[in-house]
């Protein structure tokens, strides 16, 4: 019995008393055994994402607040906090995003965008970013075109957050490297990126 599935049992069973339903009633709406909503409730079975959307529409709770993911509510006053959010994520080990710009003359539009190369195998995490990129960007369409409503995109994002809420990050650990190896490494990249310079026009004669 771990400790989260405990947690996770303990909030079904608060929410469930605050909405005043016994475990029987609870049971019921879910399609389930009593004996399952008691092995909910006492951590004895952590119940799957699936089954949290589900426990949480019968409750009237987000997901996430069962699973005991706290929104950290992110508030962007000035651009300074996007930058700011920016740097944070490329300190977190497992997530590598790459700056493509483009600028006049060699393009006629000036944009910059961080791309996450979701094969990336030096950096796992990439590729749920790319899944959830690809299903926001559906459901923000979605929102834009009015097929769906504020109400129901709020819905679909808690569920993203309760899902990934246990897709823990840490923190890169950062290279202490003294002049002269930071120096060797910095001239075995530009010797690299010559080599490939040279491999390329070579290629294009």
């Amino acid at each position: 019995m771990s400790t989260r599935a405990q947690e996770i049992g303990q909030r079904i069973k608060a929410a469930r008393q605050a909405k005043k339903l016994s475990q029987t009633e609870l049971a019921t709406q879910l399609h389930k055994t009593l004996r399952s909503v008691q092995k909910y409730e006492s951590g004895e079975v952590e119940p799957s994402i699936a089954l949290l959307n589900d426990i949480a529409s019968v409750l009237k709770v987000s997901p996430a607040e069962l699973i005991g993911y706290e929104n950290p509510s992110v508030q962007f006053k000035c651009l300074s906090d996007v930058f700011s959010a920016i740097n944070e994520l490329n300190k977190k080990a497992g997530i590598r995003f790459e700056i493509q710009i483009r600028r006049p003359p060699e393009y006629r539009e000036w944009s910059c965008a961080l791309v996450f190369n979701g094969k990336d195998l030096s950096a796992p995490q990439n590729q749920d970013i790319c899944l959830f990129l690809e299903r926001f960007n559906d459901m923000r369409r979605d929102l834009d075109s009015y097929s769906i409503d504020q109400e129901y995109f709020d819905h679909w994002m808690e569920t993203e957050l309760a899902y990934y809420a246990t897709s823990w990050l840490e923190d890169q650990s950062a290279e202490t490297l003294s002049t002269e190896e930071r120096l060797r490494r910095r001239n075995e990249l530009l010797r690299e990126g010559i080599e490939k310079m040279i491999e390329k026009d070579s290629g294009e004669e």
